[in-house]
């Protein structure tokens, strides 16, 4: 098992405790919740790429394609 498949279940279970809609409480409960002492290493790396994955790091969201004009008409001016 990698330290990921380990982060995985905990992190999951700390955001459906705590929910999305306050970011500030939900990110103070995923630091008071790390289970592996030293913030530290690859436990560390492989908890916040975890974090990362399951929250939708906005790195990772499709960007929008400035040559597609399709959606203008909707947008009012």
């Amino acid at each position: 098992m990698s330290w990921t498949d380990a982060a995985a279940p905990l992190v999951a279970e700390v955001i459906r405790s705590v929910g999305r809609s306050d970011m500030k409480v939900l990110r103070k409960a995923l630091v008071a919740a790390y289970p592996w002492g030293e913030r530290e290493r690859t436990p560390y790396k492989a908890w916040l790429s975890e974090i990362r994955r399951q929250l939708g790091h906005p790195l990772n969201a499709p960007k929008a394609d400035p040559k597609n004009k399709q959606t203008d008409m909707f947008n009012p001016r």
